[in-house]
């Protein structure tokens, strides 16, 4: 792998970024032609049912393409979906060499476009930064092959691991960079889910609350057995068709019909032998929905629930320097390890300061 390959591969990805929040459920990718040492087009996947990146990047380099190097962060694709196979139009372009960083996951792709470029004639290098390239996509990825979304977890807690005081008050626990830094995640994942009980005791929004912020809005989704919750929560004014109440078969009807006849979907999902509705199963009607990515911002019974089950996949954590004591409401309730190697574990872990806040994000083992 040369340095001129990488360099141009991170060009490709940062390009990549700049669809973040827009794509799904399709991948970001960014695509950059070379020919010589010199950019002659760039492009990357602007938002799902627009052209892709390759297209992008071929159009602005126009005939200067021919014998050129196309840098692509993930294998073109070869199949005919809302836009035509971006390997037709390298090929017609003239492209001499493709150099990509992954091959797409998606069964009806996997390798299959790579090798349609050489049947062409094209050379092709692959895994160029490959690491890199799979990162940026990892809900797209489980999606793709599992059909269940991303699950990144986020609290706000104390440096004693309390995510509220006693009386159940959370506001505010972090400061105001954090706030902001996590409504910047919110705005790049498909949706939010929170337990009722959040919705009752804090009436949160779940949007993204950015000045200048023109990225979509993300779903919300509230889940909750029993549909017990304040019609007048700020929940019930989002814009219609963007907030989805999953609950079990034994909520009762009549608040499942209100929730309906404003606009609001309700969907139902097996129940376990508590009552709460089975997350494996709402995973699954999320993930037939098209939604590749959640975050999940509690309460303490919902992630417990997710933890015990394994479902995050990610964790945010942002910590505040206060300190509230031991009646204070715990991160995990009910979760009791008896061994420190039994313990959950973060991998691939860093951290950065918002003021006088931290943030530490790591992947679960």
């Amino acid at each position: 792998m040369t340095k001129k390959h990488e360099s141009h591969m991170r060009w490709a990805i940062a390009l990549a970024l700049e669809g973040a929040g827009r794509t799904s459920p399709n991948p970001m990718v960014g695509a950059v032609v070379v020919k010589g040492d010199k950019v002659v087009g760039e492009g990357y996947h602007y938002m799902a049912g627009t052209p892709h990146a390759e297209v992008h990047a071929l159009e602005q380099a126009a005939h200067r393409s021919k014998g050129a190097d196309l840098y692509v962060t993930m294998e073109p694709c070869c199949h005919q979906g809302r836009t035509p196979p971006c390997v037709v139009e390298i090929v017609k372009a003239g492209i001499k060499t493709v150099i990509v960083g992954t091959k797409d996951p998606n069964p009806i792709v996997n390798g299959k476009g790579i090798r349609f470029l050489k049947k062409a004639g094209i050379k092709v290098v692959t895994g160029v930064l490959q690491k890199n390239c799979v990162s940026i996509n990892e809900p797209y990825n489980k999606h793709v092959v599992s059909g269940i979304p991303y699950v990144t977890a986020k609290v706000a807690m104390t440096l004693d691991g309390k995510i509220a005081a006693r009386s159940g008050d959370s506001k505010w626990i972090t400061n105001g960079e954090c706030r902001k830094f996590v409504h910047r995640v919110r705005g790049n994942v498909d949706a939010v889910v929170v337990g009722g009980g959040t919705v009752r005791k804090d009436d949160p929004r779940l949007n993204v609350r950015i000045k200048g912020w023109r990225g979509r809005q993300p779903l919300a989704v509230v889940v909750d057995e029993s549909l017990n919750l304040p019609r007048k929560s700020r929940i019930f004014k989002r814009a219609k068709g963007k907030t989805v109440f999953a609950t079990t078969v034994h909520a009762p009807k009549s608040r499942s019909n209100w929730i309906s006849r404003n606009g609001f979907e309700v969907i139902r999902c097996r129940a376990t032998g508590e009552d709460h509705v089975f997350l494996p199963h709402l995973l699954n009607q999320l993930g037939d929905m098209g939604i590749t990515s959640i975050l999940l911002e509690g309460g303490g019974e919902l992630f417990s629930d997710f933890m015990k089950r394994k479902l995050i996949d990610r964790l945010i954590v942002c910590f505040a320097p206060k300190l509230i004591g031991g009646d204070g409401i715990d991160f995990l309730p009910g979760i009791s390890i008896d061994k420190m190697k039994n313990a959950f574990e973060l991998k691939d872990v860093h951290f950065q300061t918002m003021g006088d806040n931290f943030i530490l994000e790591g992947n679960l083992r």
